[in-house]
């Protein structure tokens, strides 16, 4: 219920009005002066309306609306006068007085003028409540920001990769704390303002710019981008090797680019050591399996040679022995000559990645396993294609895998199955698969297949490196792997190579 104040020195006024406007379901409050009236408004300021006459003894309807005015109060005053002139009426406004009304008052008057002063009362509370409530969550807003921006500091200064923000110049604008400690700056100071060349060895910042760039102008690119084993610099000159993921996006009309740096030098190197690790564990297995070539090669030699040396052999039998000889070493110089070649040490850098022909790749891993115990009993079906298939990869660690996609084959097979090898091209490029018809796998250890130490065979027949491995050396050469696999049916490995222009 809306509640009035009336404020009369003259008793019947205050009455009459009073009955009118309770008939009309309105609460109302009687005082016979502007000092009472205050009081009342102090300490109860629940009033929706006040309705004063202006010429009364001490405080008058005048200095009642100046005091509502100064104090700010959403309270509209309605002003009665017997005696209307333009100092009251000027005062009125000036002081903002709802109504200004000549007694004797009409009910309807009054009626209409009380209903449009609580409106509009009404109203500006509703505003006066939605701009509390505005102002109330704008400092929820800013709260939460304020609390969100130190969210993220917190989890970018706890991350120990180096996070860097550059803008469109290429000037450092930001950095967390794992920055100043990777790169070796002591404070931000040090680094928040330079160029980022300062983070590159000597040109190669603007091959990396060109590659982000390219990416970031396609408009139906993502604006994020990776980089692998990037070579980047300290503050003290030094160098090392990284991971960077790029995004980039626009603020306030400025581009800016912010990198995750991680530094993988580590991780680069127990993966090399592994990689060389692996390949002489391979070479052992085949120089294991082949001594017995070797021991007849040379058993061959000495035969003869033991023949031809006696002082009654023909001549004939002389040039048996020299034929059989040559022969035998040609063989014996082939086999040294691949195990030689396999059993070098070969880090996966850039500067190691040759073109290549895939045939004559899979020729040199083949001429290895020629005649060995480890693939002796197997059927091996390749052929040769008519054109030459390039692709560029560091042939020792191609034959690595290879070699080590054979090795499984002939394992799932036991040694007396069936293993295609199919090389071809499609859109432009390479593709080399390795079938066999052995036992085949089950998802469950496809999905583990490049969990390094994880292996089905026997305790003591296998490291479980060898796919691990090998998916270390294909995801640096961006190749990428498929494996189809039913037990009882036999596996598929399929590689399919990086584009690389086949013209030789």
């Amino acid at each position: 219920m809306n509640k009035i104040l009336i404020i009369d020195d003259e008793e019947e006024i205050r009455t009459a009005l009073k009955r009118v406007l309770t008939r009309e379901g309105y609460e109302v409050d009687l005082s016979e002066s502007v000092e009472t009236a205050i009081q009342r408004i102090k300490s109860d300021n629940g009033y929706s309306l006040v309705i004063s006459d202006i010429m009364m003894k001490g405080m008058n309807g005048i200095d009642f609306i100046q005091f509502v005015s100064e104090s700010n109060l959403n309270l509209p005053v309605i002003l009665i006068t017997g005696n209307p002139n333009l100092s009251s009426a000027e005062s009125a406004v000036r002081f903002k007085a709802f109504e200004y009304i000549s007694k004797p008052v009409d009910r309807h008057q009054i009626l209409t003028v009380v209903k449009r002063a609580i409106d509009s009362k009404t109203k500006k509370d509703i505003e006066v409540e939605k701009m509390h409530q505005s102002e109330i969550m704008e400092k929820v807003l800013r709260s939460q920001n304020l609390d969100l921006n130190r969210q993220n500091a917190a989890i970018l200064n706890a991350t120990s990769d180096a996070v860097i923000t550059i803008d469109s110049n290429k000037i450092i604008v930001s950095a967390n704390l794992a920055s100043f400690s990777m790169f070796g700056y002591p404070s931000p100071a040090d680094l928040i303002g330079q160029s980022v060349n300062v983070l590159f060895t000597e040109g190669k910042m603007e091959k990396y710019v060109d590659q982000i760039q390219s990416v970031m102008s396609d408009s139906k690119s993502t604006h994020a981008y990776q980089l692998t084993d990037v070579t980047l610099k300290k503050s003290n000159g030094t160098t090392f090797v990284s991971d960077i993921a790029i995004c980039s996006y626009i603020l306030d009309g400025d581009a800016y680019y912010t990198g995750v740096v991680r530094d993988v030098s580590q991780k680069k190197q127990m993966v090399e050591q592994l990689i060389d690790s692996e390949r002489r564990a391979f070479l052992t297995t085949v120089a294991a399996s082949i001594g017995h070539e070797i021991n007849n090669s040379l058993t061959a030699i000495l035969g003869f040679v033991e023949m031809a040396s006696k002082e009654n052999a023909e001549a004939n039998l002389k040039d048996r022995a020299l034929q059989v000889t040559l022969n035998q070493t040609q063989k014996l110089q082939a086999l040294t000559s691949n195990l030689l070649q396999l059993g070098k040490s070969s880090k996966i850098k850039s500067e190691k990645i040759e073109k290549i022909d895939l045939n004559d790749a899979i020729a040199h891993v083949l001429g290895i396993f020629k005649e060995t115990a480890r693939l002796k009993y197997c059927q091996i079906n390749w052929e040769r294609t008519k054109d030459p298939l390039y692709i560029s990869v560091n042939p020792d660690q191609f034959s690595l895998i290879l070699s080590n996609l054979l090795l499984n084959s002939s394992d799932a097979t036991q040694n007396i199955g069936i293993i295609t090898i199919h090389a071809g091209q499609e859109n432009g490029k390479v593709f080399l698969s390795v079938s066999d018809d052995g036992c085949g796998m089950e998802e469950e250890v496809i999905a583990k297949i490049y969990d390094p130490y994880f292996t089905t065979k026997e305790l003591g027949k296998g490291t479980g490196l060898g796919m691990f491995v090998v998916k270390q050396i294909v995801d640096s050469f961006n190749i990428k792997v498929k494996i189809t696999s039913e037990p009882g049916k036999g596996s598929t490995f399929s590689l399919y190579f990086p584009y690389t222009n086949n013209n030789g």
